[in-house]
């Protein structure tokens, strides 16, 4: 009889330690790494007739997620933004492509859609501030003549704030404490960037990224409830 019932223990006792093990996870608060992608950007608000330009982003990013759904980003990049222009109607060729790079800093606020584990998909928003680089308008037709490139820096404003929004796959990377990140996002810009009277235009970007992370710091130990 004691020995039935010291097996008994024995068997709960594991049982409760192996569900307490199970449900002990290690969690890495912090990770940074690099980012590079494909920015599709053009203008909006008064803007007409313009579309499309592909560009370039690239940069870093710092990310901390707490032990439960939320953590918050930012990034600091080198992105392209403009836009293509095709003057409608017109037996002449008459078009451009404009150019303005700027140094972007976007502040994401993330919810992710599981605690733990390999595949941490996530959700987020945030402001996006950029500082303008430089301008030029180039690939230059004018009556089907074709112009060289000019610099118009001049003409935009030296910061563009925008708010971004969209979508994160995070799962597990090489080794261990690395993941990588595929985002895809939209820029709205919020402000007239040009410095011209009578109209106002923004930036209006789709950007799609990949990066790698790294932890970084301790990692620490959480409970959750199955």
């Amino acid at each position: 009889m004691f020995r039935a019932n010291s097996l008994r223990a024995i068997t709960l006792s594991f049982i409760l330690i192996t569900g307490c093990l199970s449900a002990t996870f290690a969690q890495q608060r912090f990770s940074a790494g690099p980012r590079v992608g494909l920015n599709l950007s053009t203008f909006g608000m008064d803007a007409r007739d313009y579309t499309l330009k592909p560009g370039v982003t690239a940069g870093a990013f710092l990310m901390y997620s707490s032990l439960n759904h939320f953590g918050i980003s930012g990034d600091v990049l080198y992105s392209q933004m403009g836009a293509n222009y095709k003057q409608p109607n017109s037996s002449q060729v008459n078009s451009y492509g404009q150019r303005i790079n700027y140094l972007e800093i976007p502040i994401a606020l993330r919810y992710f859609l599981t605690l733990n584990g390999n595949f941490r998909p996530n959700i987020f928003f945030g402001p996006s501030l950029g500082f303008k680089l430089n301008a030029k308008r180039n690939d230059r037709i004018t009556n089907g003549i074709n112009q060289n490139d000019i610099d118009n820096s001049a003409d935009y404003r030296s910061m563009d704030l925008g708010l971004a929004a969209g979508f994160q796959l995070n799962f597990k990377g090489l080794g261990d404490r690395q993941r990588f990140l595929i985002d895809a996002r939209y820029r709205y810009g919020l402000s007239d960037i040009t410095l011209s009277d009578g109209q106002n235009i923004n930036n209006s970007t789709i950007t799609l990224t990949l990066g790698y992370g790294f932890g970084v710091g301790p990692e620490y130990r959480s409970r959750y409830r199955r």
